[in-house]
């Protein structure tokens, strides 16, 4: 008996190619998440069959399509726990009020 014809057919990805390639992407590089305007350290993390995997460094978990929610960037870390854990300080950017606050007298 022949093997059935798969109604939707699943592509194969070899897992130390795949990991091979993310560290390719962002070798030297942070990361953004998505669309958020954080930019994160990265870090290895273990993955599968002794793998790794580049994520934050902060362990920030996100949803979504997987690895394709992480963007590489050359920009600064911006996120605070990141910036901690490779001892960078809290950086030059501060934040900057959202609006102005009344003066409040001391009278």
């Amino acid at each position: 008996m022949s093997e059935p014809i798969p109604l939707f057919p699943e592509p194969t990805v070899d897992p130390a190619v795949f990991a091979e390639v993310q560290h390719d992407r962002f070798r030297g590089h942070n990361m953004r998440i998505g669309l958020s305007s954080a930019v994160h350290a990265s870090a290895d993390r273990p993955w599968i069959n002794g793998l790794t995997l580049l994520a934050p460094a902060c362990h920030q978990g996100w949803s979504g399509l997987g690895s394709g929610e992480l963007t590489p960037t050359r920009h600064e870390v911006t996120c605070l726990k990141c910036r901690r854990i490779r001892g960078l300080g809290r950086g030059d950017e501060a934040q900057y009020a959202l609006f102005a606050l009344p003066a409040t007298g001391t009278g």
